[in-house]
């Protein structure tokens, strides 16, 4: 008996390009997310004629202080990057 000694090979010529398209299918389809950014609810507008100065408790203030260097202050506490 004869043992031919070629080893036999796959055709990887179109691996690449079925890659490709996998690659591409995969971006297009993917839900890519939105930032909306902070959603806040901002009170009506005050109507003419109307004194509209009402006094706000100090627990529903939220203050947040951003500086140049992306640090973050929520009220008193300091949150650096």
């Amino acid at each position: 008996m004869r043992h031919s000694k070629l080893v036999p090979e796959v055709n990887a010529g179109s691996m690449a390009d079925i890659a490709f398209l996998l690659l591409i299918f995969f971006l297009v389809t993917a839900a890519i997310p939105n930032d909306k950014g902070i959603n806040r609810k901002l009170p009506a507008k005050c109507p003419p004629n109307t004194v509209c100065d009402s006094a706000i408790k100090e627990h529903n203030i939220l203050r947040i202080l951003i500086n140049n260097e992306d640090d973050i202050m929520v009220n008193s506490n300091f949150y650096p990057k």
